[in-house]
């Protein structure tokens, strides 16, 4: 009897001891998930920064360059570029805050095309920039989020274009094949012979791998650059 009361609490003390393992082991694990949560969360914050604000400030420069530039020659329209940098300044503070905070909401796209034309709107009124849009077909039925991630590839490629390729001419087309969505984006730049992976090229390519196509990107010095980008539809247009 005292034999087997014996066994039973050395079979007790193991089980505790396993069980205070599995316990640290536990909280182990919970650590690493909360801190790659917070990474998670920390580099979502970064891209929305580098997204929303970073593109605005550089618009912004852009916008009171061109300024300068033609205040002698032509001050109306230099007054009318930095009326529309005032505009920019001021959203870009709201922006800020927002992404800061990490309370930024992603914007709801109501309709592409227009979403898309107000871009074109807000880089052709630097004057000597170009943008041709092709959509051969009604995209608005679009899940939200296709919409979201077609708008932000668009925003970036006219700002890396402009930023980086000094491009003076784009030309966007997004159609329907064969149950694909699909994005091209070609512009007159400098181009490279070898991309380097900035935190926009990065950006483009996420989201549209979040979505489960893939993006691939293309160039060569003095012959600008191009953007390919394939996505999968499961939902009638």
């Amino acid at each position: 009897m005292y034999h087997s009361i014996h066994i039973k609490k050395e079979e007790t003390k193991k089980l505790n001891e396993k069980l205070k393992l599995s316990n640290i082991k536990l909280h182990e694990y919970s650590q690493k998930i909360e801190e790659l949560s917070i990474a998670r969360e920390r580099e979502r914050v970064a891209q929305e920064i580098h997204d929303s604000l970073g593109h605005s400030l550089m618009a912004l420069i852009m916008h009171l360059e061109f300024a300068e530039k033609t205040f002698t020659s032509n001050p109306g329209k230099a007054q009318k570029v930095i009326i529309k940098a005032r505009s920019i300044a001021k959203s870009s503070t709201s922006k800020l805050r927002e992404a800061v905070n990490a309370l930024k909401e992603e914007r709801n796209i109501e309709s592409l095309r227009n979403s898309i034309n107000e871009l074109i709107d807000k880089f052709s009124t630097l004057g000597d920039i170009k943008i041709d849009l092709i959509m051969k077909e009604d995209l608005e039925s679009l899940n939200p989020s296709f919409k979201l991630c077609i708008y932000k590839t668009i925003r970036e490629s006219l700002t890396n274009g402009i930023k980086h390729g000094k491009a003076t001419l784009f030309k966007l087309k997004l159609f329907i094949e064969k149950n694909n969505l699909i994005l091209i984006i070609k512009d007159n730049g400098v181009g490279c012979d070898k991309i380097t992976m900035s935190n926009g090229l990065k950006g483009i390519e996420n989201r549209i791998k979040n979505l489960g196509g893939y993006v691939d990107f293309d160039s060569y010095k003095n012959e600008g650059f191009l953007i390919k980008a394939k996505i999968p539809i499961y939902q009638k247009i």
